[in-house]
């Protein structure tokens, strides 16, 4: 992290811990959409606001334990992370096939339409072949899933990663090397059919 940006971290956390209200402002201006964005990819759009606010709760309840031995959003990825994994383990207790909606999905497809250039018949196959590879990576177990979300969609290098799951590199590389195998099993599976 550059010398800049951690000063500007340390000022924020400053700021937070004095108890700053426009601070805590600018803090949740800045990673509200992150956040937002994460929550979907890891638990889905059904409840996200409601965990992105249990996100900041958590941060504001917490900010006079914030150490500084991570950058400000490595800690933020973290309590939002720690969230949507203990949502997710209370909603395995009851369903969790009910997770895996197509809501979450959706959210991206705004962002990843095919190219107007195609046809129509082909456009209809990219988009087939993108809701099939977000069924796999929705598929995938919590810690494969979280590794490869923050990894290859949220481009997270891997120890930002570690930093955020609180696990060694090498952990980070394994999980996403059979994340990555199931999800082109699962979808080059799906294609095949």
């Amino acid at each position: 992290m550059a010398l800049e940006e951690r000063l500007k971290d340390h000022s924020l956390v400053q700021k937070l811990k004095a108890g700053d209200d426009e601070a805590y402002d600018c803090l949740c201006t800045e990673y509200s959409g992150k956040m937002y964005r994460l929550v979907c990819r890891l638990a889905g759009s059904d409840d996200a606001d409601d965990l992105v606010q249990e996100a900041f709760m958590q941060i504001y309840k917490s900010m006079s334990s914030f150490r500084g031995d991570c950058s400000i959003s490595t800690w933020v990825y973290r309590i939002t992370t720690n969230v949507c994994q203990d949502y997710l383990r209370r909603k395995s207790r009851r369903s969790w096939r009910h997770l895996f909606s197509l809501d979450w999905l959706k959210a991206e497809t705004n962002r990843e339409l095919p190219s107007t250039d195609l046809e129509p018949h082909e456009q209809a196959e990219v988009r087939d072949d993108m809701d099939k590879l977000r069924l796999a990576i929705a598929a995938l177990p919590p810690e494969q899933k979280a590794v490869l979300v923050l990894h290859d969609l949220e481009q997270l290098t891997y120890q930002e990663v570690a930093d955020v799951l609180g696990i060694v590199v090498g952990t980070v590389k394994s999980r996403l090397f059979y994340a990555r195998k199931k999800v082109r099993s699962s979808f080059e599976g799906g294609v095949q059919k």
